[in-house]
């Protein structure tokens, strides 16, 4: 085979190529005090509590309480390419199965979910001996009754 026929393939393939790279899904950027939670309707406000899914055709919801995502998630079935939630202390994104879960009645969540999501399972750890609940990981989170804690 010729070089030019080498090349001539090459740059055949190309635009099928493209077409197979996955499109890299991010975070929303949520205009606190203005965009409205997917769920309840209410103004999203504190980041701490934010959470976003999208689509794999980059259609995303904002939620403005882990739990009201949760909701939402139970409600309609969707099929999310990615789940976003915040670190509780950094307020950084993260991806929510990598993330750490405390359930507590006394996590103060805009519509009193009781859930907070950390980076770290450490500081999951010290907040839960502050405040009481449970930690649990984003599968354990999914297969709990969905109720606002007492």
């Amino acid at each position: 085979m010729t070089r030019r026929r080498m090349l001539a393939m090459l740059f055949a393939a190309l635009p099928l190529l493209a077409c197979r790279r996955e499109r890299t899904l991010a975070p929303p950027e949520i205009r606190y005090g203005r965009d409205t939670c997917a769920e309840c309707g209410m103004i999203v406000s504190e980041a701490r509590h934010a959470a976003a899914a999208a689509s794999a055709k980059g259609e995303t919801l904002v939620f403005d309480d882990i739990g009201c995502l949760l909701r939402y998630r139970q409600k309609h079935a969707p099929q999310w390419a990615a789940v976003w939630v915040h670190d509780y202390e950094t307020e950084i994104w993260l991806r929510a199965e990598e993330a750490q879960y405390l359930v507590s009645p006394k996590v103060r969540s805009p519509m009193g979910w009781g859930i907070a999501a950390f980076a770290r399972a450490d500081a999951a750890q010290q907040r839960r001996a502050e405040l009481g609940g449970d930690v649990m990981n984003w599968s354990e989170l999914l297969a709990r009754p969905l109720e606002r804690p007492r």
